[in-house]
């Protein structure tokens, strides 16, 4: 198995999920004041083990692209109005969600950077 084809489509996935988290928490943010709205979650995590664990043993990850799952959140304080926001949660959410993306972003230049060098012959 070459980094291409394991590694990458990882990351890709990883990637693909911090977007659509992103867009997960920005539609509760932008529905905080929306009588009985219920704040969702993008679900990933899981998926991802399964990958990795699939790729230490020998496997090929797979390219679905669509293993993110949006559900609705459990637990959580439920307003008098019926809506299930809380404002602190989702910008910590929103802060780690960046930190995460940023980190991936990071790791997936320093190796393309890599692979760029190599096929110039070291320079």
């Amino acid at each position: 198995m070459n980094w291409i084809g394991t590694d990458y489509q990882l990351m890709k996935q990883a990637i693909n999920h911090s977007v659509i988290n992103q867009k997960v928490i920005s539609h509760n943010l932008s529905n905080i004041d929306t009588p009985n709205f219920k704040a969702k979650q993008a679900v990933f995590e899981q998926t991802l083990s399964n990958e990795m664990r699939l790729k230490l043993a020998g496997g090929r990850p797979s390219d679905r692209g669509g293993a993110t799952k949006i559900v609705d959140r459990a637990g959580g304080a439920m307003r008098s109005d019926g809506n299930s926001v809380d404002l602190d949660y989702e910008m910590s959410e929103l802060a780690r969600n960046q930190l995460q993306y940023e980190a991936m972003m990071e790791q997936l230049n320093r190796r393309l950077g890599g692979l760029k060098t190599v096929i110039r012959g070291g320079r």
